[in-house]
């Protein structure tokens, strides 16, 4: 007896009666429901987010920003009441409370009091963060918080967006501004810095002219130095000159006073001499009359220089010596003071040339200082200037679009090799899978793995085994073929290639009938029921729904060696649009566990086909 024959007489005992009919039927029906229903009802569950309750609770009372009140959280209300992304109603916070609580809402996003307050204290000198209330409850249900959290970061970003480039265009027009002054005090630089050089010339001028003046006053100080040495016996040399003056006015006056007597006695003796002369005319001795004339003469030339010589000298002695006695006393009188003077004005010239040379050091300093300040004012312009060409000369337009720049710097450039239509179609691998291996566990519920009359009277193990694989394996396909209608002409889902997705769908269902043929032929009903076993498994490790790199690690190895992983890979790639690589890399695991398990399952049939008992031989319910 060749496979085919087996298989007829199989799906003969399948349909021989009506409860067999029917049974075939449903069970056939069950991937259809599982997977149809599925993918159906979480086809595009994002298009219906404005059916998910929401409660909004707006408290702010605004702010004073640039001499405007704005109010952040009414003007993100009135954003989220026009959006459709949920069914938001504006209610007071209590009503929100108790509506989350009470399931009336699945969430509830606040706006608080000081909302606006604390966002517009970003630009201040105390910024604090501001604060928005998102209220869930789980038992509403867990993807609606999850949902929520998604709505309260969107409503962030856009918030912050907003006051970033706020925030941005105000210091930017700070910066602006800065750059202005920075042009006035680059040009106050320039001046300064000209004014210092001709300080300068000015300070070097001082210096030369500071040291030629502490030369001088060292020579003043040195010269009446030398002067106050000189002048401290001044006042007892002038005492002396004014009491020798004194002295001697008052003898010259005494002479003075004598001089007429003294006129008085020359005449008197010129008389007697011309009287002794007239008496002595007598005697005719030649030498007593020579000595008589000379002594005429004499006394005539001294009465005649008395009066004419000596008592007038006299009286102008007299009169000189009294005009020196009276300035020897003034000379007398004023000697101490010159004296003081003189050592005053020494003292002065060399606390003038220690001032004098201090004065020489500091303008030297001094011009030192001003060149510094020269360099320093050049310096600085030049900086000045190098700052002016780093900030950016802008306008109001050019501004607004950096500080918005600022707020939002980053957009995605979402590049999409391959792209699922929409979220049901995204779940569409692992549903397909999932339904795949559902749909050949149901059928083994019905269908037998192997025949028994046949392993027993034809002893043919490989024969019988291709049998009992080909039936479900036949039926399997049939239901991928209908899955495949379902999900394409019903759900409208789009394929990117089509033929390889069915052919594909068609090698996994043979793929999964070989392994569950292989436990129920080694292990009976407990096979079967390891198969249930098999699926709950791979349900957790296929990747579905989550990356399988999220899975711990021990799953994370199940993973790479469980055939529906390698399935929903394979479906991937068929129906996204992705690489032929890809599709072959799942098709060589799925290949192999094909192979393995049909020789599993022929081990299996060769085993029974040695060892068999009454019941094995009983007819089955449904046909012979």
């Amino acid at each position: 007896m060749t496979v085919i024959p087996l298989v007829r007489a199989e799906f003969a005992r399948l349909t021989s009666s009506r409860m067999g009919l029917i049974s075939l039927i449903a069970l056939m029906t069950v991937p259809l429901f599982y997977g149809g229903l599925y993918l159906w009802g979480n086809q595009d569950p994002y298009s219906k987010l404005d059916k998910i309750p929401a409660a909004l609770v707006v408290s702010d009372t605004g702010a004073a920003v640039d001499g405007k009140t704005v109010n952040y959280g009414r003007d993100a209300a009135k954003t989220l009441l026009k959006g459709d992304d949920f069914e938001w109603t504006e209610v007071s916070a209590a009503t929100a409370a108790k509506g989350v609580k009470n399931g009336d809402y699945d969430f509830a996003l606040s706006f608080p009091a000081d909302f606006s307050t604390r966002l517009a204290s970003a630009s201040g000198d105390d910024p604090s963060a501001a604060r928005l209330k998102l209220t869930t409850d789980d038992t509403n249900s867990y993807l609606s918080t999850t949902i929520a959290e998604k709505a309260a970061e969107s409503v962030r970003v856009e918030i912050a967006k907003e006051v970033g480039a706020t925030a941005s265009i105000r210091l930017l027009d700070a910066v602006s501004s800065i750059r202005g002054g920075l042009i006035t005090a680059q040009d106050g630089a320039g001046k300064l810095a000209d004014g210092a050089a001709t300080a300068a010339t000015g300070a070097s001028s001082l210096a030369a002219g500071t040291t030629t003046l502490s030369s001088g006053a060292t020579s003043l100080a040195s010269g009446l130095a030398k002067l106050d040495a000189q002048t401290k016996a001044l006042p007892s040399s002038a005492a002396q000159l004014s009491s020798g003056a004194s002295t001697l006015a008052s003898k010259l006056a005494t002479a003075s006073n004598q001089t007429p007597a003294l006129v008085t006695s020359t005449g008197q003796a010129a008389q007697l001499a011309a009287a002794v002369k007239a008496e002595l005319a007598a005697y005719p001795d030649p030498l007593l009359q020579q000595q008589l004339a000379g002594l005429a003469a004499l006394t005539s030339g001294v009465s005649s220089s008395v009066t004419g010589t000596v008592a007038p000298g006299l009286s102008a002695a007299a009169a000189g010596a009294s005009q020196l006695a009276a300035g020897a006393s003034t000379l007398n009188s004023s000697a101490p003071a010159l004296a003081s003077a003189v050592h005053s004005a020494a003292t002065g010239a060399a606390s003038l040339e220690a001032g004098a040379s201090q004065a020489a050091s500091g303008a030297s300093d001094l011009s030192a200082g001003v060149d510094q300040l020269a360099s320093g004012s050049k310096t600085l312009g030049d900086s000045l200037g190098d700052a002016v060409k780093q900030l950016p000369k802008t306008s109001a337009g050019e501004r607004k679009t950096a500080a918005n720049l600022i707020a939002n710097p980053l957009s995605v450039d979402h590049t999409a090799i391959t792209e699922a239509q929409n979220y049901g179609a995204g779940l569409a691998p692992f549903f397909m899978s999932l339904a795949s291996w559902i749909g050949i566990y149901a059928l083994f519920l019905l269908v037998r793995p192997l025949s028994r009359r046949a392993l027993t009277a034809v002893r043919k193990p490989i024969r019988t085994t291709l049998a009992g694989w080909f039936t479900p394996a036949v039926l399997g396909i049939v239901q991928m073929i209908a899955l495949f209608a379902i999900v394409t002409l019903a759900l409208h889902m789009s394929v990117a290639n089509p033929v390889g997705l069915l052919f594909f769908l068609a090698f996994v269902a043979v793929t999964f009938a070989a392994i569950v043929l292989a436990l129920n032929v080694i292990l009976g009903s407990v096979g079967q029921f390891l198969a249930l076993i098999f699926m709950v498994i791979q349900l957790v490790t296929a990747g579905g729904t989550f990356p399988w790199q999220t899975l711990p690690g021990a799953l994370a190895v199940v993973h790479r060696i469980l055939p529906m992983s390698h399935a929903v890979d394979g479906i991937r790639q068929l129906m996204y649009g992705g690489l032929s690589a890809g599709v072959w890399s799942a098709i060589w695991p799925l290949l192999a566990w094909l192979v393995g398990s049909l020789l599993v399952a022929v081990l299996g049939a060769l085993r029974q086909g040695r060892f068999r008992t009454l019941r094995e031989l009983r007819p089955s319910p449904i046909g012979a």
